[in-house]
């Protein structure tokens, strides 16, 4: 990567809007930041004999493993820093239609790998064998997005229109459907603290369904909603000590709220038309895939910290973007597309 693709803030930009944000990333220099392009991995075989191409990724909380996800049926999992491809776990049914694993995570102790399918499907792997553990099916449709509670062995599943709630602590895990109103699921993210899931809800055909749903995790129900009806968000993330809660709204918008009274804090121009992911790095800091790049920012000031734009595929947008545990690794592509590592400038190779 040349040294113009990173390009570090010094100045808050105009469009940001802070608030009482208090977020923990503090006065993160540049040179701390994941923005040093380390590898590009390749793996698996997808259509037309090219390398599968990832839509979805994850890094476990040892920082150790990267689990990839999207056109191929199976997971591989990589370590990211040599790289090295480790395993590729098989079981998700193949389809015709491009995205067959939707969505990956780790449990908060590493133990267990999560994926989703557009089979219908979430498979439990261990994470150390590849062993499945349990296949929950059931569902309607595609699986596109999943999140483990951090504090209970609580998995979050959602289809294309429902979220249901399992608990992995019983084998067969138990689920609990979570009572929604009407609209599309578009996110899920769980505080830091367990104590409640938020979903990003509503699609471009159901005007009027745009809002974000707070859950309780145990029990399935809505307490408290963000929106009136016209707010359609596409990701979520929740800062690493649940004080802050980030949406990147379908405008060119992320809004920020303090946790603790749900007001809204403030707001951060992005420089496309959405924001598909976020992530808050263990620092604190506010990463966003948007357009043809990740911006980062800190979100108790607003400022843009970073802008790191990722090379040019045709007709694919930066759709993910995952840090590490230890902060010092940062994985994004193109929805499907080759995934990219970045690295702290000390963790760059020749460092």
């Amino acid at each position: 990567m040349h040294a113009e693709d990173v390009r570090p803030a010094a100045a808050q930009p105009e469009d940001a809007r802070p608030g009482d944000a208090r977020g923990t990333a503090g006065n993160a220099r540049a040179d701390a930041l994941p923005t040093t392009f380390r590898t590009e991995l390749k793996s698996g075989s997808g259509l037309f004999g090219r390398p599968a191409r990832a839509a979805t990724l994850a890094f476990s909380p040892d920082s150790r493993l990267l689990a990839l996800g999207g056109e191929s049926p199976t997971v591989d999992l990589w370590e990211p820093r040599e790289p090295r491809l480790l395993a590729q776990l098989a079981g998700h049914r193949p389809t015709k239609l491009v995205g067959t694993v939707q969505c990956v995570a780790f449990s908060p102790d590493g133990r267990l790998l999560a994926s989703g399918g557009r089979d219908g499907t979430v498979r439990l792997w261990l994470a150390a064998t590849g062993e499945t553990v349990e296949v929950l099916g059931g569902f309607p449709g595609p699986v596109v997005r999943i999140a483990f509670s951090p504090t209970a062995p609580i998995l979050a599943v959602a289809d294309e229109h429902s979220v249901r709630l399992f608990d992995l602590g019983s084998r067969p895990a138990l689920q609990c459907p979570v009572a929604l109103p009407e609209g599309g699921v578009n996110a899920l993210a769980f505080h830091a603290d367990g104590s409640a899931l938020a979903v990003a809800l509503g699609g471009r055909e159901r005007k009027g369904t745009h809002r974000i749903a707070l859950v309780e995790p145990v029990g399935g129900r809505v307490v408290h909603a963000l929106g009136d009806g016209d707010f359609l968000a596409r990701s979520l993330a929740f800062s690493p000590d649940g004080a802050v809660f980030a949406a990147g709204l379908r405008k060119d918008e992320l809004r920020l709220w303090d946790t603790r009274s749900w007001q809204p804090i403030g707001s951060l121009r992005v420089p496309s038309y959405s924001a598909f992911a976020l992530a808050f790095s263990p620092h604190g800091v506010l990463g966003a895939a948007c357009g043809d790049r990740v911006c980062m920012w800190d979100p108790a000031t607003g400022e843009l910290l970073a802008s790191v734009k990722v090379p040019y595929v045709k007709n694919c947008a930066v759709g993910n973007v995952a840090f590490s545990a230890d902060g010092r690794l940062m994985a994004t592509c193109r929805t499907f597309a080759q995934v990219r590592v970045y690295a702290t400038a000390a963790q760059a190779p020749g460092a």
